[in-house]
């Protein structure tokens, strides 16, 4: 058996490789042969050991897909016009290549939405109605799946959730009677205000023996901002940044006492270490897995600032443990729900 994984892999965001790896980790020795379609095909080919092709020569996803059996998006914002209508068009233009194929599609825990524009919509209800699978990892995206008229589409969870740990030595961070507080930002809407909430909140930190250790998720959009939160810190900030293996990122951060995100999947893989991240909500997904969680609304970024970061973790780590106890249980839920991914593609195959 053989498919063809789109999605956006390859591209320097370790949570969409995250996507990727949980699912070739959830096929695990199945006979499934598998080529991604990557925006590093050498990268994506030597880091997961798998066959890799560049996501935008349709020649190549042609020649693939004459010998594949299926096309599967696996996981991730895909479907959505936010970001531009032209992705959102790419993705429905390989539904319907596949399609013209006699190939069947997959589309697995996905994150649809928003979709605002009439000419979204009407491509992504077209691309729904031709998909043999549909699969969401959050309540939300099913509102959007079903108010385009798609009436077959399961809620499971985030293929994140299946990335195991890495067993590579990790370093330690902090000093005796410190504690290690993970931040995860990224920038949005070139809004300087974040930089400098994260810089005064760092600052906050250590005056209050907390070491801030500062994750870069993503090698392109996240690099400069963290180094301008490290810079109104004092540069005192150790990182983590140029990390490649979902896996070895997953261990790094499972290493941590807290976690402050604005990225998702540097959630996912704290609460995947059972470690309860407070959230930053940039967008809707992020609020909607805080509250997946049983956790309390995220501070929303719009509204943020040092004080009101200090004060949202302050009262967060009051609670810290019973937040934790609540991870434990709901992220052993998302496991499983994930893991029904899999179970799904593999009787549509």
């Amino acid at each position: 058996m053989k498919i063809v994984l789109a999605g956006y892999y390859g591209c320097g965001n370790i949570g969409d490789d995250a996507l990727m790896l949980g699912l070739l980790t959830g096929l695990g020795e199945m006979s499934v042969q598998v080529t991604v379609l990557s925006g590093n095909p050498e990268f994506t080919s030597r880091m997961f050991s798998v066959r890799a092709v560049p996501r935008k020569d349709l020649g190549a996803i042609k020649a693939e897909l004459e010998t594949a059996d299926a096309l599967v998006f696996g996981g991730g914002g895909l479907l959505q016009d936010k970001t531009s209508l032209l992705s959102l068009k790419y993705y429905t233009h390989l539904i319907h290549l596949a399609k013209g194929m006699g190939k069947k599609v997959a589309l697995i825990a996905q994150g649809i939405g928003p979709i605002d524009s009439y000419f979204g919509k009407r491509a992504a209800a077209k691309a729904f109605a031709l998909c043999d699978l549909i699969t969401v990892r959050d309540s939300e995206s099913l509102s959007v799946a079903q108010a385009l008229g798609e009436k077959r589409v399961e809620l499971t969870a985030d293929l994140a959730w299946l990335v195991r740990p890495s067993k590579a030595p990790a370093a330690e961070f902090g000093m005796a009677g410190m504690k290690s507080v993970a931040i995860s930002a990224r920038p949005w809407n070139k809004d300087k205000r974040i930089a400098e909430a994260f810089g005064g909140f760092s600052q906050t930190l250590l005056k209050n023996n907390y070491i801030p250790v500062l994750v870069e998720m993503d090698r392109g959009m996240d690099s400069e901002i963290l180094y301008q939160i490290a810079r109104l810190q004092g540069g005192r900030c150790p990182d983590i940044r140029n990390v490649s293996s979902p896996a070895d990122m997953v261990s790094k951060i499972g290493r941590m006492n807290a976690v402050v995100s604005m990225r998702l999947h540097a959630g996912i893989f704290a609460a995947s270490a059972g470690i309860a991240p407070m959230m930053v909500a940039y967008d809707p997904k992020v609020a909607s897995f805080a509250q997946l969680l049983g956790l309390p609304s995220p501070l929303a970024v719009d509204q943020i600032s040092a004080q009101k970061l200090w004060d949202t973790f302050r009262a967060f780590e009051d609670k810290r443990e019973a937040y934790n106890g609540l991870v434990a249980e709901r992220g052993t839920e998302q496991k499983a729900a994930s893991r029904k991914n899999v179970d799904l593609l593999l009787t549509v195959l």
